[in-house]
């Protein structure tokens, strides 16, 4: 990380050093192979000496107020959790019934989605990023393979065949990932922290083609048409061309952005860390059409659905705005601060925070339809497919719960 943002170190979620998973690391219990035993409802004891919150009471609010009380006693059912001795700061994928998860033991994940079972864990040798999974297709497009790709503090981006683990191929970056990579057609993308972004072939990891940021510190990417989007924590997000490199725009380089630019309908969505604004630019020449002042730093892309932008604060506050303008919609209080960007899934948005609680409110109100407790700070977002919500905690703990009806 550079001089400069190293300045934002005291504020971030703490990881500490990876503890190597040389030897069987989950916390085993004797019916589920490396993992904790399934349970049918809340942990025990996860609320601690009483409830924090006080009685449902209802309440209307208006545009600009802030939920604070609890309006509803309905807790979602833990189906499983299993459990490791690292942390879990990076977001879980799940594709085709598998839950992937990087984890600061130095492992990559695959579970079963029902039943959290293991499937497969891969020691990456240092600390892995989100896996991103997704098919590799061979230029003839004859044969396609579903890999899990994986970057690491260490400066290695890995394709780990995603049915049993076996790593396909590795590419040395020059630097740490910290952002998890993004896949396009046939290429891989992957930024390290000295802002060197490179593109390699998804099936055999060969490099095409390598450029370098304006900025360091790239903390996120994201794809969208031709484009490559970029985070930096050095200040500023990029836009740049994915087949040669060539910057399209850039945004407040002075500002620290720690998540990449959310594109929809023309239109660039951003917060910063620095004074804690959503911004919404140009898709195409990174021009600012509208911003929204929040609370504190926003740490995470907003999420953009059904016109409407969702943002998560480090006020603990998640916000709902207008799109087009960037009014506020509604506002809604969780008590502590919010790291990641929250989910949006059939018109319910789930936001954890470092308290460990994992709220879903209504998406057209900001109506609390439920909440959980973790036994640790949720810093990462949750990830809802097939009706369940699997999020993780930073006591190394990841949680599959069925919402209540």
């Amino acid at each position: 990380m550079s001089k400069d943002a190293s300045r934002f170190e005291w504020a971030t979620p703490r990881t500490g050093e990876c503890e190597r998973a040389d030897s069987a690391s989950g916390r085993e219990a004797a019916s589920t192979p490396r993992g904790r035993a399934p349970s049918a409802g809340g942990p025990a004891g996860a609320r601690g000496d009483g409830d924090p919150f006080p009685s449902p009471r209802a309440r209307t609010l208006g545009v600009g107020q802030a939920r604070t009380e609890r309006v509803t006693e309905d807790e979602p059912r833990v189906r499983w959790r299993f459990g490791t001795d690292g942390r879990f700061d990076a977001e879980p994928s799940v594709d085709s019934g598998t839950v992937y998860l990087g984890c600061t033991d130095g492992c990559a994940y695959a579970l079963d989605a029902e039943t959290g079972a293991e499937r497969w864990r891969f020691d990456t040798g240092g600390r892995p990023t989100a896996p991103t999974v997704a098919d590799a297709a061979a230029a003839d497009g004859a044969t396609t393979k579903r890999s899990a790709y994986v970057g690491t503090d260490a400066g290695e981006l890995l394709a780990l065949d995603a049915e049993t683990g076996a790593e396909r191929w590795r590419y040395a970056t020059a630097g740490g990932l910290e952002a998890a990579p993004v896949v396009a057609e046939a290429a891989v993308y992957a930024a390290d922290d000295g802002g060197r972004v490179a593109a390699v072939h998804a099936v055999d990891g060969s490099r095409l083609r390598t450029f370098q940021n304006a900025a360091r510190a790239v903390c996120s990417l994201a794809v969208d048409d031709g484009r490559l989007l970029l985070a930096s924590l050095d200040g500023g997000a990029y836009a740049r061309d994915r087949t040669d490199g060539r910057e399209r725009w850039r945004f407040e380089p002075g500002a620290a952005v720690h998540g990449a630019p959310t594109v929809d309908d023309g239109l660039a969505y951003l917060g910063t860390v620095d004074g804690g604004r959503v911004h919404a630019v140009s898709a195409v020449t990174g021009r600012e059409q509208w911003r929204f002042e929040t609370g504190a730093g926003v740490w995470a892309a907003p999420v953009v659905a059904d016109g409407a932008v969702f943002v998560g604060g480090g006020d603990g506050r998640v916000y709902a705005l207008d799109a087009a303008d960037g009014t506020e919609r509604w506002r809604f209080d969780t008590g502590a601060r919010i790291w990641a960007s929250p989910t949006l899934d059939d018109g319910t948005v789930v936001a954890g925070n470092d308290r460990g609680e994992v709220v879903a409110l209504d998406a057209e109100t900001g109506a609390e339809r439920w909440r959980f407790r973790a036994d640790d700070a949720v810093v990462s977002s949750p990830v809802v497919a097939d009706g369940s919500v699997y999020v993780g905690d930073c006591g190394g703990t990841v949680y599959a719960l069925d919402p209540p009806a």
